[in-house]
């Protein structure tokens, strides 16, 4: 089968480095001066908002564009901006301690919709044919029910057939569907904290594509945390999940069960910077 370059950005690498564009000291002082509650959050999410959209319009210049100018068409994933799945986890822990599993999963996927439709959107007034797609409509099949549920098959077709009309799909992670017996209709299901880096590698698989790239908030894998070694951290060129999966301290840049899924399938795994995207990053061999 052709390249098709799979991608996946998570939430930080989606937002951007500052979640209220790059004046965040002056942001406090214009804050001080608002007269209610009301201003304050008023103009908080208008900054979130214009950050945002400044980000997107990054990520669309810088990582899909390109591709396209190279007559490649990419597969995108999306993880929700960052801080959105906590917050929607929040809502539905305030409204109830035990909430239907069906409305639970419904309420969560919502922050990988918002995601995906506005990078779309980006794509488009770039000039780049591009269309958002639910994790329903991208093929994604699963078991085990609405929450935790494990992705069972991919039906590729309409993604294919988006990518062989030059649009870039731009598909919400960490969602599927599944046939309820009991209703005999397809409901929707969550497949856990980090399953956009599921739903790319199921997807990478299902295009037939050895490798798939995750775009996140770090240059790579370390042989031990940065942030708490230091200098004496060694990044990584490539590691192989297996000594990966024994490290003492598993790097959190991957989801365990995508780690596992990208071994049975034989699909490497790239982890890159999303704000430094000449550094080359660390390769995850699972072949």
């Amino acid at each position: 089968m052709s390249q098709i370059p799979v991608m996946k950005f998570g939430g930080t690498a989606l937002q951007g480095k500052f979640r209220f564009g790059p004046n965040e000291d002056r942001l406090l002082e214009e804050l001080q001066r608002s007269d209610s509650v009301n201003e304050i959050y008023r103009t908080l999410a208008q900054r979130r908002n214009d950050a945002r959209a400044r980000r997107l319009s990054q990520v669309a210049r810088d990582f899909v564009i390109p591709l396209r100018e190279q007559g490649l068409v990419p597969v995108v994933v999306v993880s929700a901006f960052d801080w959105a799945t906590d917050k929607l986890d929040h809502l539905a822990a305030a409204i109830s301690s035990d909430p239907s599993p069906r409305e639970y999963a419904r309420l969560l996927m919502s922050g990988e919709l918002r995601a995906n439709t506005a990078l779309a959107m980006s794509l488009e007034e770039r000039g780049c044919a591009a269309r958002s797609l639910t994790g329903r409509e991208a093929g994604i099949v699963t078991l085990g029910g609405p929450v935790g549920a494990a992705i069972e098959r991919v039906d590729e077709q309409h993604v294919a057939e988006l990518v062989a009309s030059g649009i870039v799909p731009v598909v919400a992670g960490f969602q599927g569907y599944y046939p309820d017996t009991e209703s005999g209709r397809d409901e929707v299901s969550i497949i856990g904290r980090g399953g956009s880096n599921l739903t790319a590698v199921a997807l990478a698989d299902a295009l037939g594509q050895e490798e798939c790239i995750m775009f996140t908030d770090v240059d790579g894998i370390y042989d031990c945390d940065p942030n708490v070694h230091g200098d004496k951290a060694c990044k990584l060129g490539e590691v192989t999940a297996a000594e990966l999966l024994a490290m003492e301290d598993c790097p959190q840049v991957i989801q365990r069960e995508a780690l596992a899924y990208a071994c049975e399938r034989g699909v490497s795994i790239w982890i890159r910077s999303a704000f430094e995207p000449e550094k080359s990053g660390s390769l995850i061999i699972c072949r």
